[in-house]
């Protein structure tokens, strides 16, 4: 159940994706303005609407680069979560339609929800089969993911 949910969380960002001018319709589709997603993304999947951002159910870390996702657990189960690649176009939110690439979810399609700001990322996603999330809140078989990008570490210099 854990792996299910884990997978079903991590990898929406990993695949195509469709604007959409209310979550679920699927017209007034454009092109995301220049985001730039590269980096090291931390987070958890937090409880209700995520009024405590920095705890939650599971710990996870997802790896952009270009088109491509690399998601991973960070808590005491670690390991990977999956890979993919994904794109994304804006509407009222980001909406995200994803499909496993990998492993015994292959084709799976997961949809979701996302907004961005500079270093943050909050992320709702439903578990596939169920009808993309409305709102960003846990609840039922849609999962809130708050994530923050990770600053690269600073060259020591010896001189």
């Amino acid at each position: 159940m854990h792996r299910f949910l884990l997978v079903s969380l991590a990898l929406p960002l990993a695949a195509m994706a469709l604007g959409a001018d209310k979550p679920g319709e699927q017209s007034g589709t454009k092109s995301a303005p220049n985001l730039n997603l590269d980096g090291l993304w931390q987070g958890f999947v937090v409880v209700g609407k995520g009024e405590q951002p920095n705890r939650g159910t599971v710990h996870l870390e997802l790896t952009i680069k270009g088109n491509s996702l690399t998601a991973r657990r960070l808590d005491g189960q670690g390991g990977p979560l999956g890979q993919g690649s994904y794109t994304i176009t804006s509407g009222r939110f980001y909406v995200i339609d994803a499909t496993e690439n990998r492993g015994r979810a292959k084709g799976r399609t997961y949809q979701g929800i996302c907004t961005f700001g500079p270093d943050l990322m909050k992320w709702c996603v439903a578990t596939p089969g169920n009808p993309r999330p409305t709102d960003f809140e846990t609840k039922g078989q849609h999962f809130l993911l708050i994530l923050k990008r990770q600053k690269p570490a600073t060259p020591v210099n010896d001189q």
